[in-house]
């Protein structure tokens, strides 16, 4: 069975409220929402759409702007898997098919902005659900300035789910009301979700869960942001973050006997020096093995990142996801978790780099794609051109010239290191105009 969920198509509602959290219900692919839309493209136009290397497992993420009439343009990449397939341009492509019923614009898009999108991936079992947040995560995360006004609202957010059931690469499709932070407020507790990954022929494999998130707003007391402390994010360019070397050594003895996967998330606070301390574990799969413990043990080897304000640390926590995969107990390199951007280029850096090349006569789109390792702090190194276009005119080395610009998240939102493992960098300039690669497509340690 393959699966195929389009334009702002969900599965697996949430109600959130202060004092509860609704059941899950089990991620069942659906139809587009056809209400929304006075004209769409057909699944033909989307079959035909689909670059190549997304047709048996991927995802394209795009913001449009809408206007007042409903048609869709300036439409720009959130997100694609795989990164650097041409899958965010190809679907953006299909804007023009797009109409949004007229008397919904100011409703359905009051910020002027919607969100299409389009995944596909083979499995023939579709996820289940495991682990839920509870009503005190959802304080931690609720928008401080909507909590003060009594405010509740809904937010969709669109992730992945890798092969040990943990969320990753989420990305807020929608939110009510635009602009209060709900979006974010629900990617913030993606940390809390497990799932039992989706199957194709027995085994476990990636899929996409697209998930509606409400903030009901309930009885009772309670404080946004669990008394004032702030959340940072799991997935920053930690100053000092666990290598692959240090999950295989706390691999917990029993599970590594039964080469036995897991995933455990503990939430901890800050120290003033940046360290992290009095770890609690809020979600454990499965339970008794000891992933719990083992996540522990690698909650002590980070370190704050330079941007947090030190004023602030010791009423800063986290919320931090391990994912344990079997591969790490033998001498395979397992793939390195989907990371993200934590610095780009700018346009002026960009431009000033391909500067000679476009002096040289070389004119159009020009595409790189580097190949480099991931250093402790989230720096890369020993970058290489594995793709250039057009080749032999010297795009590849001045592609090179920025690498000391990227930044790389040193965790990723499913729990995995990035540190010592191998990205690929898609890069795409076009004279005067930079495209600044949306994600970043994880390689090998």
């Amino acid at each position: 069975m393959r699966t195929r969920l389009t334009t702002l198509a969900f599965a697996g509602g949430i109600l959130l409220a202060a004092s509860g959290l609704a059941a899950l219900a089990a991620p069942a692919p659906q139809a587009p929402p056809v209400s929304r839309w006075a004209k769409f493209p057909s699944p033909l136009d989307y079959a035909t759409m689909r670059p190549q290397a997304a047709r048996h497992g991927g995802r394209a993420v795009v913001r449009c702007h809408v206007d007042e009439a409903g048609l869709l343009s300036a439409c720009a990449t959130l997100t694609e898997t795989p990164a650097g397939s041409g899958y965010g341009q190809a679907l953006a492509s299909l804007a023009p098919q797009f109409q949004m019923k007229p008397e919904l614009v100011k409703a359905e898009a009051p910020d002027g902005r919607v969100v299409i999108m389009d995944e596909t991936f083979d499995i023939d079992r579709p996820p289940e659900w495991l682990h839920k947040p509870s009503a005190n995560d959802l304080l931690i995360v609720w928008p401080k300035a909507a909590w003060a006004k009594h405010m509740g609202g809904r937010a969709v957010i669109s992730c992945l789910i890798n092969v040990q059931g943990a969320l990753f690469d989420c990305v807020a499709t929608s939110e009510t009301p635009a602009g209060a932070n709900f979006g974010a407020a629900a990617v913030a507790l993606t940390p809390q979700f497990l799932m039992k990954p989706a199957q194709l022929k027995g085994q476990p494999v990636v899929s996409g869960v697209n998930i509606p998130i409400v903030f009901a707003m309930a009885g009772g007391g309670g404080e946004p942001g669990d008394l004032g402390r702030q959340t940072a994010p799991a997935a920053m360019a930690w100053a000092k973050a666990p290598s692959y070397a240090d999950m295989a050594q706390a691999y917990p003895r029993k599970a590594r006997e039964a080469h036995l996967a897991g995933h455990a998330t503990v939430s901890c606070s800050f120290t003033r020096a940046g360290d992290l301390t009095d770890c609690v574990t809020i979600a454990e799969q499965p339970k008794g093995e000891g992933f719990g413990a083992a996540a522990h043990s690698l909650a002590r080897k980070f370190k704050a990142p330079p941007g947090l304000d030190p004023k602030t640390l010791d009423r800063t926590g986290v919320q931090l996801p391990f994912s344990f995969d079997t591969a790490l107990l033998t001498d395979e390199k397992p793939a390195i978790g989907k990371p993200q951007w934590a610095a780009l280029p700018t346009a002026e850096e960009t431009a000033a780099a391909f500067d000679a090349v476009t002096k040289a006569g070389v004119g159009g789109t020009v595409r790189v794609m580097l190949h480099c390792t991931v250093e402790a702090g989230g720096g890369v190194s020993g970058c290489a051109v594995a793709r250039e276009e057009p080749a032999g005119q010297g795009v590849g080395q001045a592609a090179l010239s920025l690498a000391p610009r990227f930044k790389i998240t040193t965790w990723t939102m499913e729990g995995l290191p990035t540190v010592g493992g191998s990205v690929n960098i898609p890069l795409r300039y076009e004279g005067a105009r930079v495209a600044a690669p949306a994600s970043a497509d994880a390689g090998h340690p």
